[in-house]
């Protein structure tokens, strides 16, 4: 059977230069390919005005997806090839390296530090802690921003009570929007709300990549990341953009959850960002009335599974109406000065996550 490698090269081989005929293996465009469990990523080297920025990615996508190893390919383009200290190595060879970790810019280096919220699947609250956990860092005494890059489906504005304002413009930069005392940003704000984001990795890419060049960010202490679910276009595009300090994964307690977050774990460890701690979302449903604990998504999984990675363990945030509520009605439970068990979590995650930054050093 054919090496990984010999695929790929195989497959690169039949991609041409639409007027030249020549092969791509045989130009210097691809600059590199980075290869994870489940996706490659080529960053190729174009002039702006190159019309191959339009065909190749297509292209190259039609030509490995096929080979049925990997589940996505993901095309990044530069005007300018990265200056790094190694070889460039040919793009047939790439796929026996490492994962590497890209080459970063200087996006939000006017933050001490830059936390990224993750999940390796959807529905276990994610964005809830994210912009809960800023506020509970925000009620600590520190300066806070909230980027939303779910490109797919940003929820900041809804859950922020922002859903109908627009950041002003001023001096060709976006002003973030304030909310609850921290500094936001989402796409959320600045297309229609009901619009659907169909984009390919490369559009996901230049997306996130506007919104953090073009946004006057303040600077400060920290600025949360609020990152879409899964390990793909977005969490390798603000990888490669921005310095990342650590990662905060949001699970619930039942095994599905667990295995993806696990995926994240292993996905951060593969760009060399170290994780933060883990935090379990909806641990317990808390009766308001008889005070009744009811493991409903089984509990303490989140625990285990940071023991068994070697992770820090954040804290467990119980199910709680207000928590619902305070989301939908864009006040966030941690804006509403209440005093309860899943409060009682943000200010207790906001503490641990202060504590593993500063044993980061």
């Amino acid at each position: 059977m054919a090496s990984l490698q010999e695929q790929f090269e195989s497959a690169l081989v039949t991609v041409t230069l639409p007027h030249s005929g020549q092969a791509l293996t045989e130009t210097e465009i691809v600059h590199s390919c980075l290869v994870s469990e489940d996706f490659a990523k080529f960053t190729l080297v174009l002039p702006e005005d190159s019309p191959l920025r339009g065909v190749l990615p297509a292209q190259i996508e039609q030509a490995i997806l096929p080979l049925g190893v990997i589940k996505r390919v993901i095309v990044d383009i530069v005007s300018e090839r990265p200056d790094d200290s190694e070889e460039n190595v040919p793009p047939q060879a790439a796929p026996q390296r490492p994962v590497q970790q890209p080459k970063r810019t200087a996006y939000l280096q006017n933050y001490d530090a830059v936390i990224a919220v993750a999940s390796g699947k959807g529905g276990v609250g994610k964005s809830t802690v994210s912009i809960n956990l800023a506020l509970a860092l925000q009620q600590q005494g520190l300066t806070v921003g909230l980027f939303d890059a779910d490109i797919y489906g940003p929820s900041l504005p809804i859950m922020t009570g922002l859903r109908a304002q627009k950041p002003e413009v001023f001096q060709n930069k976006l002003k973030p929007i304030e909310a609850h005392g921290v500094h936001t940003m989402s796409i959320g704000n600045l297309v229609d709300e009901d619009s659907a984001m169909i984009w390919r990795g490369p559009m996901v890419h230049q997306a996130i990549e506007q919104m953090l060049r073009d946004t006057a960010w303040p600077g400060g202490d920290v600025l949360v990341l609020d990152l879409p679910p899964g390990t793909g276009d977005a969490q390798l595009t603000l990888s490669q953009l921005c310095e990342i300090t650590g990662a905060v994964i949001v699970s619930t307690p039942q095994d599905v959850a667990l295995l993806d977050a696990t995926k994240a774990v292993s996905m951060f460890g593969k760009v060399d960002i170290p994780i933060l701690g883990i935090v379990e979302n909806m641990s317990v449903f808390v009766c308001p009335k008889c005070g009744t604990a009811t493991p409903i998504f089984s509990e303490h999984g989140a625990k285990q599974t940071s023991q068994k990675l070697g992770v820090p363990f954040l804290g467990a945030i119980p199910i709680e109406l207000a928590v619902r509520q305070g989301g939908d009605a864009g006040t966030p439970v941690m804006s509403q000065g209440l005093d309860s068990p899943a409060t009682q979590a943000f200010h207790a995650i906001a503490e641990n996550v202060v504590n593993s930054l500063e044993t980061l050093g």
